[in-house]
């Protein structure tokens, strides 16, 4: 499923070794993996099967993570198995965590799944860090990996708690990056890098369109859901451009909770929205290649798969002011495209201006944002993680093992459904979830 996803791309040169380079030839990476004895990898993530962006990148590290020489395995923390067809054929294990489990029921579980997770030697992948500071002396992990891939309320008080868990972090974005250095100040630069995450665009090219004189084909892709997305701000804006008299229309991508609310609010405000549901291959881009513009209201977010890949297919993007990825992108293609934080006229105005400009106006953008999504193509995503994961394992540790890695919390006891209605602040989460 493309639907909502999570990402960023590019290199950052400051302190990168030889061994985190991207290599740019699919036949060169292919001899290197052969040359290479497999390195065993356990991603740890708290859902496989939904249709996040991180699950979707976790259902790619498991079909093709053996491509770049990596053995990799899954540590599923709130699903249970099987996991077929989703695996892929490789070893997944479900802890089957409920919201009324807590951190000790993790425990308790991991100790009884181990040594299914991979064994002793194994490099293990926190995505979100999510479970890290539960599991980190339980792990056995030769090597510790975060991966962050959106930069949430909580991050910073939870880079600043995991200081001596790790060895080295991924990110998303270049915001997360100067993050993770600023929090994380035992970690030399080398071991916090940019990972690039990946677009697979079809080979054909997107149809040109003559747009002039129609209305502006407006989409949304990701997670149907008030938490996060806040897509309960669609209407307001769909309202604002009737207001104005923009001739306008909207599509709708992906699944969620809140979609039979958002369907009728969208009805009650007259909006002409088109609710695709999900979709995958051919017909989810043949109906991203018809948006002329991508629209996110979200609180945050890191980079999302989804607005890379409709930038590849000259989708132009409209992105909330919030410190990550998207926002960085968006303003790559044109400064006016960013508006402030949740300030839905805000949005509607620079949809009103982009409809201004014309077909010959948005064209430009649409060449820019092409541009800008062009070094997501490939697979410079499953190469960089190889090759970071291989450069730790050849750097000295420096996370913590066994005892010494345990740093307990009172959190640990509250119920997971609990501690998530906490504020990020809370002393009960904070520096835990």
């Amino acid at each position: 499923m493309k639907d909502a996803r999570k990402v960023k791309a590019g290199s950052t040169r400051r302190g990168r070794s030889a061994a985190a380079k991207t290599l740019d030839s699919p036949a060169r990476c292919q001899t290197l993996s052969s040359r290479m004895p497999p390195l065993s990898v356990v991603h740890a993530c708290t859902h496989l099967r939904p249709l996040g962006g991180v699950q979707t990148l976790l259902r790619r590290h498991l079909r093709r993570d053996a491509g770049v020489g990596l053995d990799t395995s899954s540590m599923i923390w709130f699903e249970r198995e099987p996991f077929e067809p989703l695996s892929a054929g490789r070893p997944v294990t479900g802890l089957g965590l409920r919201w009324f489990d807590s951190g000790w029921t993790l425990r308790r579980r991991l100790r009884r799944q181990y040594p299914a997770t991979g064994g002793e030697g194994a490099v293990w992948a926190y995505h979100d860090l999510w479970g890290l500071p539960t599991a980190a002396d339980l792990d056995r992990a030769s090597r510790r990996v975060g991966v962050i891939h959106s930069q949430w309320e909580a991050t910073d008080a939870l880079l600043t708690a995991i200081q001596g868990q790790v060895d080295g972090m991924l990110c998303i974005s270049a915001a997360t990056v100067a993050l993770s250095r600023a929090r994380l100040p035992g970690l030399s630069p080398d071991r916090i890098l940019l990972l690039p995450l990946p677009v697979d665009p079809p080979a054909s090219p997107p149809r040109e369109q003559d747009r002039e004189n129609a209305e502006l084909v407006i989409g949304y892709c990701g997670r149907i859901q008030r938490h996060q997305k806040r897509v309960e701000r669609l209407p307001f804006i769909a309202s604002a451009l009737r207001t104005a008299g923009m001739s306008h229309r909207w599509e709708l991508l992906g699944a969620g909770p809140d979609q039979p609310a958002l369907e009728n609010a969208m009805a009650s405000v007259g909006a002409k929205a088109r609710f695709h549901g999900v979709q995958t291959g051919d017909a989810y881009w043949n109906i991203v290649s018809g948006w002329d513009v991508i629209v996110f209201t979200s609180d945050f977010e890191g980079l999302p798969i989804a607005m890379l890949e409709a930038m590849i297919r000259g989708v132009i993007p409209v992105f909330p002011d919030v410190d990550c990825g998207g926002r960085d992108y968006a303003r790559r293609v044109a400064p006016e495209l960013v508006y402030p934080a949740a300030d839905l006229p805000g949005a509607a105005r620079v949809l009103t201006w982009l409809q201004g400009l014309g077909a010959s106006g948005r064209r430009m953008l649409q060449e820019r944002a092409r541009d800008a999504a062009a070094p997501h193509g490939g697979d410079a995503y499953g190469r960089t993680f190889s090759e970071f994961s291989r450069h730790l394992r050849e750097l000295p540790r420096l996370s913590s093992t066994g005892k010494a890695a345990r740093k307990a919390h009172p959190g640990e006891w509250l119920p997971y459904g609990l501690i998530g209605r906490l504020p990020p602040g809370h002393p009960l989460r904070r520096g835990y979830l």
